[in-house]
């Protein structure tokens, strides 16, 4: 509809000016607001390069359900030793505007601790012909035991969005972890989140998350048979409508 392409132009044109935001596009990230902690989705490289995970995934999101500004993204991460390299591509694009994202990645694991950092590649063009692109790089730390871990990693490095998380997490009972995280934001305002994962059998695994200022709820279920999985998730806005995520991935 004619309103919504209106609404999702002048709320894109909001972002830009306010120097954009660091964006979660796939289910896990929206399920969890985007602790990556808990994350071992192929689909959350581009949130974070010590992703404990290789294979491809691809994920579409409905950012507020608005369908004129459907974000697509395709990851992988393929290991090589102690290593493991990851790649992937955001896109949103219509009449009006078009942004894209592309993301290299390296990370170094030595048993439950990993330290790793990626580049990006930032493009965005605008129906005025005008277009603008920016290089940066995300940088983290986490240790992920059987019993507890933790992450430090700092997002968008160098630009006006730029985010810092510290996050921890515990296993609450087995099959249940929750974690916290608190996001340092310099060019704006800081949030806290928290998260929880339930793993139900071998099959399935239910996430849920809340996230501060705005206050913002996440939830997902992901199903899982062998390599493959599928994870569909949702995230409210105290103004706008629900966000709807859905990934699809393979894991070698």
């Amino acid at each position: 509809m004619r309103w919504k392409a209106l609404f999702c132009l002048c709320f894109l044109l909001v972002l830009v000016s306010a120097g954009a935001v660091v964006t979660e596009d796939s289910a896990s990230a929206n399920a969890l607001s985007g602790i990556t902690l808990l994350s071992c989705s192929v689909s959350d490289f581009a949130l974070s390069p010590t992703i404990p995970a290789t294979g491809i995934a691809f994920s579409c999101n409905l950012p507020f359900y608005l369908t004129d500004c459907a974000v697509y993204s395709l990851n992988a991460a393929s290991g090589l030793g102690p290593c493991i390299f990851s790649s992937g591509a955001g896109f949103l694009g219509n009449s009006d505007y078009r942004w894209q994202d592309y993301h290299l990645g390296l990370a170094f694991h030595y048993q439950e601790l990993s330290l790793g950092a990626s580049g990006h590649l930032i493009y965005e063009k605008f129906s005025t012909g005008d277009s603008y692109h920016d290089w940066t790089g995300d940088f983290a730390l986490s240790y992920r035991g059987e019993d507890y871990g933790g992450e430090i990693k700092y997002l968008h490095a160098g630009l006006e969005d730029a985010e810092l998380h510290v996050s921890v997490s515990s296993l609450i009972v087995p099959g249940v972890t929750g974690a916290s995280t608190y996001v340092y934001v310099p060019h704006g305002k800081d949030n806290y989140r928290c998260a929880t994962t339930m793993e139900i059998g071998d099959l399935f695994e239910l996430q849920s998350s809340w996230q501060s200022d705005p206050a913002r709820f996440g939830a997902g279920v992901q199903f899982r048979l062998g390599g493959f999985s599928v994870m569909y998730g949702i995230r409210t806005h105290p103004e706008l409508s629900l966000s709807h995520s859905l990934d699809f991935g393979i894991q070698w």
